[in-house]
């Protein structure tokens, strides 16, 4: 019995290392930005499954690239908070050569895959891991400049799933931008606020007003998040009347949760209890304007 398990013992340090590799694309986030560039194409109409694949296998590699990247951009702070200091960079299980290699490699991947299926595909989304990596990343400690270009970045994988199949500004994909946009703001400031102790110390600066000022930012928390259900009436003359029922519904279902669960000094039950809503929200917007369109 003992020849058979040398050869599992030696395989033990390889995947704890593949991993270690894997938690730098920070896969569940890599899925839901995935997850929205799927739901852009479907919404654009896709029929073709082989975009369906690159948008896959790129939208992953180029998401997870951009993720290592701020990582490796990020070690020296990651080392001094709390729910950053395991990951694999900072607890030396990876090198920061090694990080960037891997990113490196991810993002020309990633702009390949993307390619297959146009060539301004790919090129929207490498503006848009340009965008988070040397726009979000470096301004994280100047302030709300850097939850702008996030927001941008982040509502740009939608906007590639419908273009891979309908290269045509048109009233939905101005729709699912404006809606990821504003979705973006909410977000963020219940995951800053959830770990705000951890941002001071790293020097981090996401809220329009200083922590201090907690009325203040959470007026302007449900000023964005009342942004949700306007945007169906922004749209009102040019979208389908079933979808902008369906955003209004949406919209104002989670305003009224976010009124309910987030006061002037929420909890941290409260807000994982809203961060999980707004996942459910995000998920039955796309899954709806899908089937409505």
């Amino acid at each position: 019995m003992l020849p058979m398990q040398v050869p599992i013992n030696l395989s033990l340090p390889f995947l704890s290392k593949l991993g270690a590799y894997l938690q730098l694309t920070k896969p569940r986030l890599t899925i839901l930005v995935v997850f929205s560039s799927v739901m852009g194409a479907l919404i654009g109409g896709l029929s073709d499954l082989s975009i369906l694949g690159w948008l896959l296998l790129g939208g992953y590699a180029i998401t997870g690239s951009a993720n290592t990247m701020n990582q490796v951009w990020e070690h020296a702070t990651d080392s001094l908070m709390e729910r950053t200091c395991r990951r694999p960079i900072p607890a030396g299980i990876i090198s920061i050569r090694a990080g960037l290699i891997f990113g490196i490699l991810l993002v020309i991947i990633g702009i390949f895959t993307l390619s297959l299926i146009r060539e301004d595909v790919a090129i929207i989304g490498f503006l848009g891991w340009l965008l988070y990596l040397l726009g979000y990343t470096p301004l994280k400690k100047k302030g709300l400049l850097a939850v702008f270009l996030g927001a941008v970045a982040g509502a740009l994988p939608p906007v590639i799933g419908y273009w891979s199949v309908s290269p045509a500004v048109s009233p939905l994909l101005i729709a699912i931008f404006m809606l990821q946009f504003f979705w973006q703001f909410p977000h963020f400031w219940v995951i800053a606020w959830i770990a705000r102790r951890d941002y001071e110390r790293a020097g981090f600066h996401f809220f329009p007003f200083s922590p201090m000022h907690t009325r203040s930012n959470w007026l302007v928390f449900h000023f964005m998040l009342g942004a949700l259900p306007v945007v169906s009436i922004i749209l009102w003359p040019w979208l389908p009347w079933r979808v902008e029922a369906w955003i209004l519904v949406l919209g104002l279902l989670v305003s009224g949760i976010g009124l309910y669960l987030i006061k002037e000094e929420p909890n941290q039950k409260s807000l994982r209890y809203f961060l999980f809503t707004l996942s459910v929200y995000l998920t039955l917007l796309y899954l709806g304007i899908w089937l409505l369109r």
